[in-house]
């Protein structure tokens, strides 16, 4: 097992191929250093992997259906809904290397967390868009590839309808590796590729997962530094709606002991069911309320409208486009004050940044702001700009990484607990109490109510910025969000009805 060091998960994983890439630029001789990717594993022949792949029987602990077996029904048992398609290419030496790490996977899944899924064979084209007809794509490979204009553009159509793509890097060969990382880009070019941190739902939805156990090619080649899942994403929305396993995954679920770049059979197998249990939890989590609802303007009239400057960072912070709009009729509906529902986005490197006196800022992982930034930023704080911020999904890194560039960004104004007795808490509507999503009531002994959390940061007596570190947005949107951390839908439309109140009238 590799040596687990305490610093934030994307300075982890630093491997010995970048070092070497790295060295090539100040000393050819260096690439003699960087180790060599292992072999894929030998192809079975002659016999093709199979066309339909059933795991055994059993029932699911996830929100998607299935066909349960009676143990008398032996000669012709129903077959289980498909799950997983794996996707064929016209290479295969590349796509066949581990034809049975979907058979295996399943397997075990009914053996081990109930739940009963089979899995088909398809090529891109054969791929419907319509992801109920096939809700996770698998592509799986050593070698490297591109997408055509045709895949890319028929992919983000399936993500952007509901479906999710899983890559797996066979034997964690950087070729596939990067040509997947490059294949995300293109079927989703506005949102980042990141990887994820640890309090990404994906490594608790359904084991609790910490650390794992490498194969001993990958710690003694150095491509691995501590003992942390390397799985790389693009968000969607809400939702992270394309992964990619940097380290081999697949020769686990096999059990295959050849060489690879990869995780533990044990690990590699609670990977993959945190990957599907993650992914059927959160098949409905992009139909929300919110984006059934068509808003337009009164009168297509904008003057003298409270318009939304939505924050741009590094890290994902489209979260939830239906949401701000969502609490903005909230707010005309309780207050009667003329709103916008077209925000605005925002880049704190732009001066038409202090066109916008109200900015929302979220995310859902750690980012970082850049100096100019951050002085612009301070500047539009202290001309009189309000800033509005929430930790996307409640998750612990981006509520770090927020306090961080709050303190350097307002070094002399701290955020600090905003009081019970606070106005924020009262006008218009009384939120002393909130009640808690379930993923919040887990952490705080299953309470089902609790005071709401929100801090400020004032400037001469004036509150400049008001955050939260509990997800609201999941509520202005009434999404399904069975990972947010924070408050239920009406709880937290008023908190942030009161929020918005409170950035007019002060």
């Amino acid at each position: 097992m590799a040596k687990h060091r305490k610093h934030p998960p994307d300075r982890q994983g630093v491997t010995s191929l970048v070092l070497g890439a790295i060295l090539l630029v100040i000393c050819p001789l260096a690439v003699l250093a960087a180790p060599t990717p292992p072999e894929p594993p030998p192809l079975e022949k002659p016999k093709p992997p199979p066309a339909q792949v059933s795991s055994s029987e059993g029932m699911p602990p996830l929100p998607y259906p299935v066909v349960p077996q009676k143990r008398q029904e032996r000669k012709n048992p129903p077959q289980p809904p498909v799950l997983l398609t794996k996707i064929r290419t016209a290479d295969a030496e590349d796509w066949t290397r581990t034809p049975h790490d979907l058979k295996k996977l399943l397997e075990w899944m009914s053996g081990e967390m109930g739940a009963s899924f089979s899995s088909n064979i398809k090529t891109w084209s054969e791929v419907s868009t319509n992801p109920r007809e096939n809700p996770v794509l698998y592509r799986s490979g050593y070698k490297p590839f591109e997408l055509s204009p045709e895949e890319a553009g028929r992919l983000r159509e399936y993500v952007r309808n509901g479906g999710t793509i899983i890559f797996n890097a066979l034997v964690g060969h950087p070729d596939f590796y990067q040509s997947a990382v490059a294949a995300a880009r293109r079927i989703l070019p506005e949102n980042p590729v990141y990887r994820l941190r640890l309090d990404h739902p994906v490594f608790r939805s359904y084991y609790e997962i910490k650390e794992v156990k490498y194969r001993e090619r990958a710690i003694t080649d150095g491509v691995v530094s501590d003992s942390f899942p390397w799985i790389d994403g693009v968000d969607l929305d809400n939702r992270t709606a394309i992964l990619i396993s940097r380290f081999d995954i697949a020769m686990g679920w096999e059990e295959n002991r050849h060489d690879s770049w990869g995780y533990e059979d044990a690990d590699a197998r609670k990977l993959g069911g945190n990957l599907l249990s993650y992914v059927t939890a959160m098949q409905e989590a992009g139909r929300s309320a919110g984006k059934s609802v068509e808003l337009a303007d009164a009168g297509g009239s904008k003057a003298g409208s409270l318009r939304i400057g939505w924050v741009a960072h590094a890290g994902p912070w489209r979260t939830r486009p239906a949401a701000v709009p969502m609490l903005l009729r909230k707010l005309n509906e309780t207050t009667g004050a003329p709103v916008s529902f077209e925000w605005r986005e925002v880049v704190l490197s732009d001066a038409s940044m202090f066109e916008t006196p109200l900015l929302y800022l979220t995310g859902t992982t750690d980012f970082a702001l850049g100096e100019n930034e951050r002085a612009n930023l301070r500047q539009f704080l202290m001309k009189g700009g309000v800033l509005f911020a929430e930790a996307g999904d409640g998750r612990p890194t981006f509520d770090t990484a927020f306090r961080a560039e709050m303190a350097k960004v307002l070094p002399d104004h701290p955020l600090v607990p905003v009081p019970a007795t606070s106005s924020l808490f009262r006008e218009p509507n009384d939120v002393s109490s909130v009640k808690l999503r379930p993923a919040l009531a887990a952490q705080l002994d299953q309470r089902r109510t609790a005071a709401p959390e929100l801090l400020a940061a004032e400037i001469n007596g004036t509150t400049a910025v008001i955050y939260c570190p509990r997800d609201l947005s999941a509520g202005w949107e009434q999404a399904p969000a069975p990972y947010a951390i924070g408050y239920e839908a009406a709880d937290s439309t008023a908190l942030g009805v009161n929020i918005l109140f409170h950035a007019l009238v002060r």
